[in-house]
């Protein structure tokens, strides 16, 4: 979940700027010790999700294309391509370290925690986390 991580932070950053104003990929990368390839590539998935928007040029950076009231923390997570199933069998992906019991006796147990993760994190959003932080100019 690393991604995810890195993408909260960033997009934590850039919540706290002032309306209109953008943060540069250097800027971001430095203030959350991030290396900047890496977080190139978590914003370029950002952009794609529309969860923000570039400026090019001199002066130019990143904002958020949408209030942090709009960005479901489970957005997040989409956009980078992680997922909160615990298990891989959840995801039609074998996983080396189950037994493979047919059934599984589990099964229904994992599919039930993953739905009560994907709806926890579809309730908080990244204004609720700058509000932790005190990030936001609320």
């Amino acid at each position: 979940m690393t991604k995810s991580r890195y993408a909260i932070r960033a997009l934590l950053e850039l919540a706290g700027q002032p309306l209109g104003e953008v943060l540069s990929l250097s800027v971001i990368a430095k203030r959350q010790r991030i290396r900047p390839k890496y977080l190139e590539q978590i914003l370029f998935r950002l952009r794609q999700a529309n969860l923000i928007k570039g400026k090019k040029g001199p002066g130019g950076g990143f904002f958020l294309a949408r209030g942090p009231k709009e960005i479901r923390l489970k957005d997040i997570l989409d956009a980078v391509g992680e997922t909160t199933a615990p298990v891989q069998c959840l995801l039609g992906k074998p996983d080396k370290y189950c037994a493979r019991v047919t059934p599984c006796p589990m099964q229904e147990c994992w599919c039930k925690l993953n739905e009560e993760m994907d709806s926890f994190l579809g309730k908080y959003t990244l204004y609720d986390m700058c509000r932790r932080t005190k990030q936001i100019k609320i």
